[in-house]
């Protein structure tokens, strides 16, 4: 599959022109957006971070760069999908994470807008099976999501708990101080995310062919 990827960049960009410039549509409508109802600190939510970073990456190829994402926004979309599901059934979110989508006092279309949660993973895949996947993607990703995580705690609004931060699953987090919880809490992402959507998306990726 890599040297077919390779052979294709050779020829031409891999990403075929029609998909670039829906997905900077969809982000050039995204971004104002979430400006206007939520706010800049609402980019430091992994899976906001990984839109911008997709897009370098729609644009300029590299492997790397994608791989680093794919893992992370599957693992996201699959627990994300299947609770918004369990909430549509219940009448609420039985974990909490798409609680919002059910507030009615928040936009219409600031919880619409959250549905890319269902096909991010998607595009992110088949980006990753035309240009290749990097296997060190997964390693980068500690660095980026590390790095989300604490730019999370120190410029955001306690009250939003950015990536667990705060409250992880809604429980205050009061019984270690941030600067053992934060380093603990980056390993957990890591373990809870990174390491088990590259072992998803390697499975998805073998299976396409």
């Amino acid at each position: 599959m890599n040297r077919e990827m390779n052979r294709e960049s050779r020829a031409g960009h891999p990403v075929p022109l029609a998909a670039r410039i829906l997905y900077t549509a969809w982000m050039l409508a995204w971004v104002p957006l979430i400006l206007a109802t939520a706010g800049a600190q609402n980019f430091w939510w992994l899976c906001n971070c990984a839109l911008f970073i997709v897009l370098v990456a729609t644009w300029i190829p590299s492997p790397l760069l994608i791989s680093s994402q794919a893992g992370t926004v599957t693992v996201v979309g699959l627990v994300w999908a299947a609770d918004l599901a369990a909430g549509l059934v219940f009448g609420d979110s039985p974990t909490g994470i798409t609680a919002y989508m059910f507030e009615p006092a928040l936009p219409l279309i600031q919880r619409l807008a959250s549905l890319y949660h269902l096909w991010f993973p998607i595009y992110a895949i088949w980006l990753c099976r035309r240009q290749g996947y990097d296997d060190r993607g997964p390693w980068l990703q500690c660095v980026i999501g590390s790095l989300a995580i604490v730019g999370g705690w120190w410029f955001g609004d306690p009250v939003r708990n950015l990536n667990y931060t705060q409250a992880p699953f809604g429980i205050e987090q009061t019984w270690l101080p941030d600067a053992v919880y934060l380093p603990l809490l980056c390993v957990a992402t890591a373990a809870a995310l990174y390491w088990p959507g590259h072992r998803i998306v390697r499975w998805v990726l073998a299976r396409l062919g």
